[in-house]
């Protein structure tokens, strides 16, 4: 092993992969592959699987899917010597308290389980209510974020939810975005002078939540002649004339880059929403974004000077909006000027990883690659495994 090796950290990037976080995986992993401080170990935790768990039908569906998971972690895990770990999201950590205590911990989330079930309506997820269930995942919850020895969030909009009421220490939470490839989705060479309507881009694979039905109504009423509308999305939405649909579109890909360069105005009027990476995307495409005043979106988009924000569920304000946008070639081109400048800013996937590493080696500490963890640890040390419930909710 040459000494640059061996001075490597050695982290355990334990990774989520549901929704948003895909993307965000890939583009982290990418990144880190180039960065010679860590010597990275991935571990993808789908809650997929078909062994035993899926013969206790007794269990519910998404008791099982949160036993895989923890089952998912404790075998990528086992027998391998790291200096530190880093769980994306909380989720799979939340039973993972012997390997919290030995090996330190950052924790990464986009949402808080207090925040994920007052968005629960638009996620197809059902909050426990003021009942013991949801006392004792609220403890358990406090009690991960307790033995994590940094915090990493997407938002503002988390940073406070954890304070407020999780009682986390400000001093160990660091807002860091995830980053986008600034090359990658560079803006093209010019949009002024184009001929032909403007081109309006929707990306959402959830349609409904993401706010597509309201862009869908506006066109019909009012944009039809006015603009072209794609619509990046998984669900069923039949073409019509002005609008393009386009399915299996794969994150990080050239088609979608090109959807992104074509397009003159970004919208995304999601009604619940915990961050939107989509948006950052856009502006670092250089469009001007329309997005709803939800999650993490007032950390994205700085309202009238990269785009403009409107609150969720209200037709009229979108409406005006896309007029306004609609109405003034100069000031898209402005405002996607300004949103390019505010992704190299905050936005870099470079930097923002590079902010994470430096994260997660003050969790190590100085003893980092002296002290390396070892195996599983003793089964007296192990926690007993209780039902977590399903996705992020706590």
């Amino acid at each position: 092993m040459t000494q640059a090796r061996a001075a490597q950290l050695r982290v355990g990037f334990v990774m989520e992969q549901v929704l948003g976080h895909v993307t965000h995986y890939h583009t982290l992993r990418r990144v880190l592959e180039r960065d010679e401080r860590v010597d990275a170990h991935w571990l993808e935790v789908t809650y997929a699987g078909n062994g035993r768990l899926e013969r206790l039908t007794a269990l519910p569906r998404s008791v099982r899917g949160t036993l895989r998971g923890f089952l998912q972690v404790r075998d990528g895990l086992r027998r391998r010597p790291l200096d530190a770990l880093l769980f994306h999201t909380q989720k799979p950590a939340v039973f993972q308290w012997d390997y919290l205590a030995r090996v330190p911990t950052v924790l990464s989330l986009d949402v808080t389980p207090a925040q994920y079930d007052r968005l629960g309506a638009y996620y197809d997820h059902t909050p426990d209510g003021d009942t013991p269930v949801a006392r004792l995942k609220h403890w358990i919850n406090r009690r991960t974020f307790a033995l994590a020895q940094q915090i990493v969030v997407w938002s503002t909009w988390v940073r406070d939810s954890l304070i407020d009421e999780y009682g986390v220490p400000a001093a160990k939470i660091h807002v860091i975005p995830p980053g986008v490839d600034l090359a990658f989705w560079g803006p093209p060479p010019a949009r002024e002078g184009r001929r032909g309507l403007p081109r309006v881009l929707f990306v959402g694979g959830d349609f409904e939540r993401k706010g597509g039905r309201l862009l869908l109504d506006w066109f019909r009423a009012h944009g039809r002649g006015r603009c072209e509308l794609d619509l990046v999305t998984r669900t069923a939405v039949a073409a019509e004339p002005g609008i393009r649909v386009h399915h299996n579109v794969v994150g990080n890909s050239p088609v979608a880059r090109n959807l992104f360069q074509q397009a003159d105005v970004f919208v995304l009027p999601s009604l619940g929403e915990c961050f939107g990476i989509a948006s950052v995307e856009a502006m670092a495409a250089g469009l001007p974004v329309v997005a709803t005043r939800v999650g993490g979106a007032t950390d994205i988009v700085a309202d009238e000077h990269t785009g403009l924000l409107i609150p969720p569920a209200d037709p009229p304000a979108l409406a005006a909006a896309l007029d306004r946008l609609l109405a003034d070639e100069v000031g898209r081109r402005t405002m996607g000027a300004y949103g390019r400048a505010r992704a190299e800013r905050l936005f870099d996937a470079e930097r923002n990883a590079g902010q994470l590493v430096a994260c997660v080696q003050r969790a190590a500490g100085p003893a980092a690659g002296r002290l390396r963890s070892t195996s599983a640890p003793p089964a007296a040390a192990r926690p007993a495994v209780a039902p977590a419930g399903r996705s992020r909710s706590g």
